[in-house]
């Protein structure tokens, strides 16, 4: 099991009291993207840096001016364009190489699109071990999520440095970890065309909440109606990115003749799951698939509670 500390937030300051910091955020339309570094504004910064998106909405620079940050501590991604998104954070990482030791490297995933968060997991890799030592992601909770949160998919893409080894002569086993958005869903068993799909479900007690879990249940009962080649569905926590490498262990490794590609559509924790399991099963494919409208105006509430993740715990090393 993943090492998960669920913690008001208030308390963060304390898990890094006696560390120089480094601070990586997401900048975004939600208020959640500042709530983590608002915690530890007080703390000892010798680095910090959000990336933002190319076309952010007005209210996305709302909230970053909240942070006052210099040209220097951000970053623009367009998130249309994977190889300029993958140089950029490549970019931050070289930059982080630098650090000193005792300083604790903090990855804010709250809203990093899965994508993104997937190339700086993978990035990672390159990071001296003693920032690894003292590296850890931290996930601000919603206590609610809006009526929907995206629509229209534009495309679904492989995420870079997760292409698999995809071979013309098998069929394509797509394991969808499904979330609460039928589109995404939908959209890559269209572009996949697999003659297996495995649906991954997450039971009510690993489920970040009971609302979200009967809207997961929703998307379930949608799928297994329309498409006819759902050939398993397998449990998940959205909680503990290990139980998502576990699952996957099962549930893939019972189909090696197939190309496998993953879709990872809930939490961004069993995101980082699928990452792992992705890094040390290179034949495995994930995929991205990217939205053209959020509900900017209604996407999330805020709570009072963080959850902290080291990575050494993370990836099992």
């Amino acid at each position: 099991m993943t090492q998960v500390e669920r913690i008001m937030k208030a308390d963060l300051p304390e898990k890094f009291i006696c560390s120089s910091l480094a601070f990586l955020g997401r900048s975004s339309f939600e208020s959640r993207c500042v709530a983590a570094h608002r915690e530890l504004a007080d703390c000892n910064f010798k680095y910090k840096h959000f990336f933002r998106s190319k076309d952010e909405s007005e209210r996305a620079v709302e909230i970053r001016k909240e942070l006052s940050l210099t040209s220097d501590e951000v970053s623009v991604i367009d998130v249309s364009d994977p190889l300029q998104t993958h140089k950029t954070i490549r970019r931050q990482i070289q930059k982080i190489v630098e650090l000193p030791e005792q300083t604790s490297l903090v990855i804010d995933t709250t809203t990093f699109r899965r994508e993104e968060l997937l190339i700086f997991l993978k990035e990672m890799a390159e990071l001296p071990g003693y920032l690894l030592d003292e590296a850890s992601f931290v996930y601000s909770v919603a206590t609610s999520m809006g009526s929907w949160l995206s629509r229209n998919v534009r495309q679904i893409r492989p995420v870079i440095g997760y292409p698999g080894d995809i071979l013309s002569r098998h069929s394509t086993h797509l394991v969808i970890l499904a979330g609460i958005e039928h589109h995404r869903a939908v959209a890559a068993i269209d572009a996949f065309e697999p003659s297996v799909i495995s649906l991954g479900m997450v039971p009510l007690e690993e489920s970040v909440s009971a609302d979200i879990h009967e809207r997961n249940l929703e998307l379930r009962d949608y799928i297994v109606r329309h498409f006819d080649n759902v050939r398993c569905e397998f449990d998940f926590s959205a909680k503990d990115p290990q139980s998502v490498v576990n699952a996957l262990e099962k549930v893939i490794g019972s189909r090696q003749d197939y190309n496998t590609v993953i879709a990872p559509l809930n939490t961004k924790l069993s995101t980082l799951g699928c990452g792992v399991y992705a890094l040390k099963n290179q034949q495995v494919q994930l995929c991205y698939a990217e939205v053209e409208v959020y509900n900017a105006g209604d996407y999330s509430n805020i709570g009072d509670e963080v959850l902290l993740v080291p990575y050494r715990s993370l990836v099992g090393i």
